[in-house]
């Protein structure tokens, strides 16, 4: 069934259970990754019967004679009952939060050589609203989302706010020049499972996703809680609300005014710490365990062998007095070193970072590799994690590339009379820059060597320096200060002539 006849669908509950379906992926277990997530709700923690508490007994069951009956009594045993250690390592979180950072740490780069004056407009409001939306927080956010809860979605959308253009216009130095004035900006949202939102993506027979719905509750102003089902498709926003039953939202149901589906989805068979999941929980159990150990073997039980006949000196030297042929005192200490426990711990640890390609960068770890290091040095030794964002570019920046793609032809719906006609023409490639020292000499130092040689132009030199913001700016003040140069260089010159004439 095509999204046509199914949103042509009188029953509001079989069309809904429809859209439901036409996702092709798999739907994320939400339960059992936030478990995973949050280090208060790991099985070391709320398990009690896989791990229980420590019981101990205070007195031991014995018989006791009663005279008056002539029979004995069984007295049970007095017990008590002790919490154990139970110490959890939020591991998932430590790895993904380094993973995020390698990844989008540095903002993805945009790589655009605009070829007329509309093009380098639109170019520079693409990079405006990016700016706007802080979308260099709002990455980490994304990519934190698709690696710990499987699937995430970012949803444009257009309001009321002239300002944004009269900046616009007024930062470029150039005239309004369309007949009407655009009053709207774009703004975004993330959706995902951890948030409280049901994604529900809806690809066609080619696999192409053509609606995107999102099951959430929310609470109106008498607590009153409501099941919100909200649909998205490339030119209408669906909005239906289950009280006693599913009812259509009419005010909350408009057309967008996009010509591309404004949301964008990215999704991943399973978390990416998922593969470590069985070496985190046997971390927590050694750690746990070993706890317990150190706190009942911490203070020596003191044992006396002979008769006790009596104490002599106050508080420091104070001596026991034992009587009898094998008196004696002794500490019943734990001789056992543990470092077996040491030697798995660090194993099972190491693995874990290794099997996810994570570098461990606590000051600990890098206390040996001295106070500073280079770019190309920092570029080995983090060499697993570029490769691990290489691999995350595969769905990751491939997100990032549509939602530069969209933003092309929203501002193109929002303001045709000037972007329509660069929006079909520009081109804007994005890459991911895994995050690394910023060694600027070294960089500075490469770009002059690669322009003096021709290698590259001084526009490519400017942008590997990381000026890519003033590269324009940039460009003509060299120009300006060269032509300066050779102004003051000629006067010199002529001056000299006349001095020596």
């Amino acid at each position: 069934m095509t999204l046509e006849e199914i949103l042509s669908l009188e029953d509001v509950d079989q069309k809904i259970e429809y859209l439901k379906k036409g996702r092709k992926t798999e739907e994320p277990n939400t339960g059992e990754n936030w478990k995973d997530w949050n280090a208060d709700l790991h099985e070391i923690i709320v398990d009690k019967e896989k791990y229980p508490d420590i019981e101990v007994v205070e007195e031991k069951e014995r018989e006791e004679w009663n005279d008056s009956t002539g029979k004995s009594t069984t007295i049970p045993a007095k017990k008590r009952t002790e919490p154990c250690n139970r110490i959890s390592i939020p591991l998932e979180q430590d790895i993904t939060n380094i993973q995020t950072a390698f990844t989008v740490g540095v903002e993805p780069k945009m790589d655009c050589v605009p070829s007329n004056e509309d093009e380098n407009g639109l170019f520079y409001a693409i990079q405006q609203v990016l700016k706007k939306n802080k979308i260099k927080y709002q990455n980490k956010r994304i990519v934190r989302s698709w690696l710990s809860e499987q699937e995430c979605a970012e949803y444009w959308y257009a309001v009321k706010d002239d300002s944004f253009w009269t900046k616009f216009w007024n930062k470029i130095q150039k005239a309004f020049g369309g007949s009407v004035r655009p009053q709207n900006k774009l703004r975004s949202v993330i959706w995902s499972p951890f948030r409280g939102d049901k994604l529900y993506p809806f690809f066609d027979d080619a696999g192409d996703l053509v609606a995107f719905s999102r099951e959430y509750k929310k609470k109106d102003l008498d607590d009153v809680e409501k099941v919100c089902f909200q649909t998205v498709t490339a030119t209408h926003v669906y909005q239906w609300e289950n009280t006693n039953g599913w009812e259509a939202v009419e005010e909350k149901s408009f057309r967008h005014g996009f010509k591309k589906l404004p949301v964008l989805y990215g999704y991943r068979a399973e978390t990416y710490c998922h593969k470590i999941k069985t070496i985190r929980v046997r971390i927590e159990k050694i750690l746990s365990s070993y706890a317990d150990c150190i706190d009942y073997h911490f203070f020596p039980y003191l044992m006396l062998f002979g008769d006790v006949s009596g104490f002599t000196g106050k508080k420091r030297n104070r001596i026991i007095q034992l009587t009898g042929d094998k008196a004696n005192a002794q500490y019943l200490t734990w001789n056992q070193v543990p470092d077996t426990v040491k030697l798995e711990l660090d194993g099972l640890t190491n693995r874990a970072y290794d099997l996810t390609n994570t570098p461990r960068i606590s000051p600990q770890e890098l206390k040996g590799l001295g106070n500073a290091i280079s770019g190309k040095a920092f570029r080995y030794i983090f060499m697993g994690a570029h490769m691990a964002v290489s691999n995350h570019a595969e769905v990751i920046g491939e997100f990032f590339q549509r939602r530069v793609n969209f933003l092309v032809s929203a501002l193109a719906d929002i303001n045709p009379s000037e972007f329509d006609k660069a929006s079909q023409t520009i081109d804007i490639d994005v890459d991911l820059a895994p995050y690394m020292i910023d060694d600027i000499d070294e960089r500075v130092a490469t770009a002059v060597s690669a322009i003096e040689g021709k290698v590259w132009s001084r526009r490519e030199g400017i942008l590997f320096a990381g000026n890519a913001e003033r590269v324009d700016e940039v460009l003509k003040e060299i120009e300006e200060e060269e032509k300066s140069e050779v102004s003051i260089s000629s006067e010199s010159v002529k001056k000299n002539r006349n001095e020596s004439v």
